[in-house]
């Protein structure tokens, strides 16, 4: 990796300064926000109440997030959305790996008809009424097929892979086919491997696609088992007072007056959504390596 020449004219150094200030500015906006509602999630009922919370938590204390475990369907809804994440993400890996490969070829016939295809139904979307009405023919209402199959491939995420597998030499799949291998093996065995970062990157971005979807998982699900983590949030933040007052009962034993006190709807709230953070926080550095690259796929391309 070749390493950024050092400034050496005036200009050159004050525009790394201001270039590292404004860095530093944008990365507190991010970041202080994020403090702000940890440390609510983790202060004292009274302190989060009377608005004292800054950036650290005040009088700590677990109550809030062992409330949020004991006490509400956290833990059902973590485990929807991990199941539609996870085997979502697979399901549209595939679809869209097997439609990019072969759009990658000039030589496939109705090639172009197939792509102007993709451009449309990416351009114009028939509707809620129509995706609801598909939904509710397939029979799959209220299960976890409706939050993943209307999403199964994206168009933008489809074209990303098709032009890298058109960025990949032609002698290396002509290499492969000289030594007997077959289409699939040269996908599986040699395409495949050779496009790690930008399959990295699609699969983030479908990840967060199927971990952030609110509405239409509110749209196809309607039992309480079968709610998401997005819906759950909604309903705490939407109505957090109710929340707190229906499903709160003295669960806590003889300290039950004391960690009341602690529970705030505010506490709940940050609670929640700091605990639904932490999995898709945790998938990112395990492949954040190849998200950049795959980012900076065309950078130098023109």
């Amino acid at each position: 990796m070749r390493l950024m020449r050092k400034p050496t004219s005036r200009s050159e150094k004050v525009f790394v300064v201001i270039s590292y200030i404004l860095m530093a500015i944008m990365a507190l906006i991010c970041i202080l926000p994020c403090l702000h509602v940890i440390s609510k999630s983790f202060s004292g009922g009274t302190e989060v109440t009377t608005g004292q919370i800054t950036f650290f938590p005040k009088a700590p204390q677990f109550e809030t997030i062992r409330y949020i475990f004991q006490k509400t369907e956290f833990m059902t809804c973590l485990k929807n959305s991990l199941i539609v994440t996870g085997l979502g993400t697979l399901i549209s890996m595939f679809t869209t790996i097997t439609a990019a490969y072969p759009l990658s070829k000039p030589q496939l016939p109705g090639r172009k008809l197939f792509v102007l295809l993709y451009v449309i139904s990416m351009v114009f979307f028939g509707g809620i009424v129509p995706a609801y009405m598909v939904v509710n023919t397939l029979g799959i209402l209220d299960t976890y097929w409706a939050c993943i199959l209307p999403f199964a491939i994206v168009q933008f995420n489809m074209f990303v892979m098709k032009s890298y597998f058109e960025g990949i030499p032609e002698s290396v799949e002509e290499a492969a086919h000289i030594d007997g291998a077959s289409d699939l093996q040269t996908l599986v065995l040699v395409v495949i491997p050779m496009s790690k970062p930008v399959i990295a990157t699609v699969s983030l971005l479908y990840a967060v696609n199927y971990w952030n979807n609110y509405f239409h998982a509110m749209m196809y699900t309607s039992s309480s088992s079968m709610r998401t983590l997005q819906v759950y949030l909604y309903d705490i933040i939407s109505n957090g007072q109710a929340f707190l007052e229906n499903q709160y009962s003295g669960a806590f034993g003889s300290n039950a007056g004391n960690t009341l006190e602690n529970i705030t709807t505010d506490g709940i709230v940050a609670a929640a959504v700091t605990l639904s953070l932490i999995p898709i926080v945790a998938l990112y550095p395990l492949i954040q390596k190849y998200v950049v690259q795959g980012i900076t796929l065309g950078s130098v391309k023109g």
